[in-house]
């Protein structure tokens, strides 16, 4: 029987991921840490993932299975949470995949903080990009805005977490429910993270635009929103002022920026629509409110919000446009 304060729950969510599963399940197989506990959360999937989670439990004693009805991936994590035995939590998509010594890694930093978290792969489009923090002392204010501009707070894998600290993720929310998990663990507890800075987690990223964190949502703004206040917040929390170097504004601006410079690519809206949407974006007061201090370092960036900030959405459009010319002439 598995030792509770001595293991590392591991959840990982199951839906449609016949192909991947196993080889991601393998990699947590061969932890060089092997007090660990496999909790296997099958999300109502409607394939052959529920059988496949059943055999692998069966050969190994440490992976546990839980079957529920479907609702979606923040759901299957806090049915994994509310499963787990373990002192910490880590949590792994079923289509990623880990270094062996990732949990030793965490876990040899964990007595200096409350979270810790490395780097990790980033493979997409038959590209291997290293993603690593660029600073491993946490230093409260400063750190946090490295780590949220460099978008690490934004996802809950990669991470090591003390499981009677964690909340629950927002079941009620499509994006943005990883980020502000993250953001009440860490007033949750003394507000402190440990930083590995090798790449230790390899993330996936569907190519066909399938996985969870690319699906197109229409409510993607008023979350993004929600974000951004929840985050502007924390930093307030942390440094006693707001963030006088913009890197929290540039993080949502770059959201709707990322929409504008997509425009010329989606098939599914009108130019009119397109320039309507660019409209109401000049116009959110919100938007307006965080434009005035953001951090762009893109120069497409800088050009098209420029446009923008002064209402010029025909201009704003037309460097869109400029720009997928020539996104295609190099692809």
């Amino acid at each position: 029987m598995l030792e509770v304060y001595e293991v590392v729950s591991v959840v990982v969510p199951v839906y449609k991921c016949e192909q991947t599963l196993h080889g991601c399940v393998k990699s947590l197989q061969g932890q060089t840490v092997r007090e660990i506990e496999i909790i296997l959360v099958d999300d109502g999937s409607p394939d052959g993932c529920p059988g496949l989670c059943d055999k692998l439990a069966e050969e190994d004693t440490r992976i546990r299975v839980v079957h529920k009805s479907n609702g979606g991936v923040s759901s299957a994590r806090n049915a994994g949470i509310e499963a787990a035995l373990g002192e910490f939590l880590l949590f792994v998509d079923s289509d990623d995949w880990v270094e062996a010594d990732l949990v030793e890694r965490l876990l040899e930093r964990m007595g200096e903080a409350d979270l810790v978290l490395c780097g990790y792969h980033h493979h997409y489009m038959g590209r291997d990009v290293e993603k690593i923090p660029g600073t491993e002392v946490w230093q409260g204010a400063e750190s946090f805005l490295e780590l949220y501009g460099r978008g690490f707070l934004n996802m809950p894998w990669n991470k090591l977490f003390r499981r009677e600290a964690a909340g629950r993720f927002d079941e009620g929310l499509s994006l943005g429910e990883d980020l502000l998990f993250n953001l009440d663990y860490l007033r949750r507890t003394a507000g402190r993270a440990a930083i590995v800075k090798r790449p230790l987690y390899h993330y996936i990223q569907n190519d066909t635009g399938n996985t969870l964190s690319s699906k197109k949502r229409e409510d993607k703004l008023e979350l993004g929103k929600r974000i951004w206040r929840e985050a502007s917040g924390f930093y307030q929390e942390l440094a006693g002022h707001g963030d006088e170097l913009g890197v929290i504004n540039a993080r949502l601006i770059q959201e709707v920026l990322d929409d504008v410079e997509h425009m010329p690519f989606d098939h599914s809206r009108t130019k009119r629509e397109k320039l309507a949407a660019i409209e109401a974006y000049c116009r959110d007061p919100e938007l307006r409110q965080a434009g005035r201090n953001a951090a762009l370092s893109a120069l497409d960036y800088r050009l098209i919000h420029g446009c923008m900030r002064r209402g010029w959405k025909r201009s704003a459009y037309l460097l869109s446009v400029m720009r997928s010319w020539a996104v295609r002439m190099r692809g």
